[in-house]
């Protein structure tokens, strides 16, 4: 059985784990993209380092998101790995925004259709993650925006990609005017 300080001996390794440090909640198909490296060694290698116990693999969805065991608390990777979620990260940041809102002012906020903002809210209401009441009318609001705050931080270039994926949008339009 290989020991931790044996793990990151290879270049490869190191890299991916590196990686999953400085993104975590990253999934394959980005580690694929972003290290140039095939999908076998990437899986041979990340279950070495699952097996050794410096990475952590949680299921959400079809994915499977990989966390460094010493970055990211495990009570704190399902929020992360929402945050991780475009649309439920979109979401987040407009509730942490604004504090409460409600449900009717989210809808037209996040371009969302209710049925899917009703999807993801269920999912982040049951995580424990926003908490929703229903007074008059439904109000959405976070448990802990401090905690959603410094999750973000681990996000940030999740975040930045939105900003530049919006542009090349604007700009694409702009163009075929």
């Amino acid at each position: 059985m290989m020991c931790m300080g044996d793990a990151l001996k290879l270049e490869s390794r190191r890299r991916i784990y590196e990686s999953i440090r400085s993104r975590p909640g990253t999934f394959l198909r980005e580690m694929e993209r972003d290290l140039g490296m095939e999908v076998g060694m990437l899986s041979y290698h990340l279950k070495v380092l699952v097996d050794v116990g410096m990475v952590r693999m949680e299921q959400e969805g079809n994915h499977v998101r990989y966390f460094a065991t010493d970055t990211v608390p495990l009570a704190d990777s399902r929020a992360l790995s929402y945050l991780k979620n475009r649309p439920t990260r979109t979401i987040l940041m407009f509730v942490l925004y604004n504090g409460a809102i409600r449900y009717s002012e989210l809808v037209p906020l996040t371009g969302a259709s209710k049925s899917t903002l009703t999807y993801h809210l269920k999912r982040l209401e049951s995580a424990g993650i926003v908490q929703i009441s229903e007074d008059r009318s439904k109000t959405i609001s976070l448990v802990d925006p401090n905690k959603i705050m410094k999750l973000l931080l681990l996000v940030q270039e999740d975040v930045e990609r939105d900003s530049a994926d919006a542009l090349i949008e604007i700009w694409n339009r702009l163009k075929e005017r």
